[in-house]
């Protein structure tokens, strides 16, 4: 069975300016379906071969392909739907199948936009891609597909979708397949080598109210370090890749994990470089460990730091302050990485005056580089359900961070893009003097590269898709270029909020996609033991101020780390689900989920992960007896008094590490004699 797997051709202006980057889901899905025995697999990119319709025609009907896959990201998903009816022109009898991150969600809508696509792969998909292959290689997917996980189709003009596959619990067991791409053609511009984009790591435990990834992936899960940096090793020496950045959402979450990574890539001396994108509050968390991540080849950090106002900050539920943003890129450029910061414009609320401040803020912080991203509302995301009614703009192939989407109450979006393109210009001019007078001899040339990526992309008018500003005269105008027909109107749009064509009705931990709460996966883990020097903290704290003071208050005590932080309950368990800590110091009043319900499911998690079951220290009030006693019952292996001086909370850590279990004297007496763990 000839399998054709196709990267529609789509272009932005966004991250193409540092080169083409190859598409991750082709090795990995690819490799999937090579392990389960489909040999004729072949890949074409149409994207970075700038392949047009005409041409995509000929190889298709050349290969004459049984099965044809897409992918589609949001701004993607009509070149991808249009890919797929090329497809059907050619052969009604060949097999389209479509996957990636919109269609999970919106298949209800991309079904019936595109009816000439057989089937939608919702969530992570390799072993659903390799099920259904299997079905339609012995001709019972009409049959069987009912019974297929993970799948939605149309079936008689309707539309049905089957509850989700689990995820792939063992990251390890991932077979990808890098022979699938054209390797000469996917050059990082700053270093002029092959980049790769391979998967540590997949999923988020935290929350961000714009983003969708942690829904996507619904739980975090990570490769063994050895087994990734084997990984790494072949693409090094087999594809002679001189550059990789990971593909994950939160790769440095879990610390242990990571800096064991890091160790394995200083052992093996590949002399790979490589990036990652992550959070403000690791690097605060890592910043005796940065030395130790430069000497393993990270060179550039992105920073999720968002927003010039803590006000958006907390809107975008980031967790962090913009002191912390401000101190987490100083920490990298005194340890030789490049320290990148995104900022989101177009916000309803934005002005002239705020887009001037993340100029101020950028060159107050001393950012290497920076972004300005457009705040881009996935139609399957949380935020873009309080935002619906201002979102009139639902042509897709604009949804791609350098469009304004949204309109702001005070501004143009022609006044926006311009605002931002003027804080390009401005902010670059600087770095063309400042990157030369860098004294690291490394990072000057890689500074210098990303210059000259911006410079040939903004003469060729690739950047930021500087095509649609035209000149005329003295005056500037800009042709976004929108689909009329996909102009919503105020009730076309209050109509389609009460429709509702994302599948947006989950939460929860791991429940996405249509899968229930409980669901369980077949796998199972090998817990190892690691051994910690220092006893690794994890806090689970809604007050800001409470959790940035026990973070640095336990920090300075002997022998503790703060591992990691987490402001709710829903985030606290998947941090204990996902990462490796000795005690996680919990406050016993979270905002949404009382004490006793979440004690019991953390232990839930934890014995259905990876990871060893951590020790609870709960933090209580005195007048909390009936809590304390309930807490006890579910499994609390520790009490400690909420107000009690940080010497004393750092020996109770201690003691809880050590022997398991520890009473607070001070709150002690109003538990009764006897209590009955369970």
């Amino acid at each position: 069975m000839r399998i054709l797997m196709i990267q529609p051709n789509y272009h932005s202006g966004g991250a193409e300016i540092a080169g083409n980057w190859p598409p991750s889901w082709v090795p990995y899905v690819g490799g999937a379906l090579k392990t389960a025995g489909f040999n004729e697999v072949r890949f074409v990119d149409a994207m970075t071969n700038y392949i047009e319709d005409a041409e995509l025609v000929e190889i298709i009907r050349n290969y004459q392909p049984d099965v044809v896959l897409a992918t589609a990201i949001t701004p993607m998903i009509y070149k991808s739907q249009n890919t797929l009816r090329l497809v059907k022109e050619i052969n009604p009898e060949t097999k389209t199948i479509m996957g990636g991150v919109h269609p999970t969600y919106m298949y209800r809508e991309v079904l019936n936009e595109a009816p000439w696509v057989d089937y939608i792969i919702r969530g992570e998909g390799e072993e659903i891609t390799v099920n259904l292959m299997r079905a339609i290689a012995d001709g019972t997917d009409l049959l069987n597909r009912r019974n297929i996980l993970g799948i939605a189709f149309l079936e008689d003009d309707k539309i049905v979708a089957t509850p989700a596959h689990p995820p792939i619990k063992d990251l390890n067991t991932l077979t990808p397949d890098w022979s699938l791409l054209e390797w000469e053609k996917y050059i990082y511009t700053p270093l002029n080598t092959r980049v790769a984009v391979p998967n540590y790591s997949r999923g988020c435990p935290f929350r961000c109210r714009f983003c969708s990834q942690w829904k996507f992936w619904r739980k975090y899960r990570s490769r063994s370090p050895k087994h990734f940096v084997d990984e790494i090793e072949r693409l090094v020496k087999e594809y002679k890749v001189g550059f990789f950045i990971l593909a994950d959402e939160e790769p440095t979450i879990n610390k242990s994990r990571f800096m064991a990574l890091c160790r394995e890539l200083i052992d093996r001396n590949l002399g790979v470089h490589w990036g990652i994108n992550t959070r403000v509050t690791d690097v605060l968390r890592d910043e005796k460990e940065l030395s130790l991540y430069r000497k393993a080849g990270l060179v550039h950090v992105s920073l999720g730091t968002e927003a010039a106002a803590q006000l958006n900050l907390n809107l975008f539920r980031k967790e962090t302050t913009i002191a912390d943003n401000k101190r987490a890129v100083q920490l990298l450029r005194q340890n030789g990485i490049l320290a990148e910061v995104q900022f989101i414009m177009g916000l309803p609320t934005e002005t002239p005056e705020t887009i001037e401040e993340t100029y101020r803020m950028a060159r107050d912080w001393q950012a290497d580089m920076t972004n300005w991203n457009m705040y881009t509302p996935w139609p399957f995301s949380e935020l873009f359900q309080d935002l619906a009614d201002q979102v009139e703009i639902r042509d897709y192939s604009h949804y791609n961070f350098v469009t304004p989407i949204i309109k702001p109450e005070k501004m143009t979006r022609e006044e926006v893009l311009k605002g931002v393109l003027r804080n390009y210009a401005r902010f670059y001019s600087w770095k063309f003097l400042e990157y030369w007078l860098e004294k690291d001899p490394f990072k000057r040339r890689y500074l210098l590269g990303c210059l000259w990526a911006f410079v040939k992309t903004t003469f060729n008018k690739r950047f930021y898709n500087l095509k649609r500003v035209k000149q005329k005269g003295l005056h500037t105008e800009i042709e976004f270029g929108f689909d009329e027909s996909r102009i919503l109107s105020a009730e076309q749009m209050a109509n389609l909020r009460q429709e509702r064509p994302a599948d947006i009705d989950f939460v929860g931990t791991i429940s996405a996609c249509g899968a229930p709460n409980d669901l369980q996966s077949g796998n199972t883990y090998t817990k190892a033991h690691q051994q910690h020097d220092i006893i690794q903290v994890a806090v689970i704290e809604d007050d800001q101020q409470t959790r940035i003071d026990l973070r640095v208050n336990l920090r300075a005590q002997t022998g503790i780390e703060v591992a990691s932080e987490a402001t709710n309950a829903e985030t606290g368990l998947v941090l204990l689900e996902s990462i490796d800590v000795d005690v996680a110091v919990v406050d016993s009043t979270l905002p949404d989920m009382d004490l006793v319900k979440f004690i019991r499911n953390a232990r839930k998690v934890q014995a259905n992960s990876y990871v060893i079951p951590s020790k609870i220290l709960v933090l209580v009030s005195p007048d909390g007896q009936e809590l304390l006693c309930d807490a006890l019952a579910a499994g609390v292996d520790g009490i400690c008094a909420k107000n009690a001086p940080i010497e004393k909370l750092a020996e109770a850590v201690r003691i809880t590490h050590r022997n398991g279990k520890y009473q607070d004297p001070a709150i002690a007496h109003l538990l009764p004699t006897t209590v009955t763990a369970g």
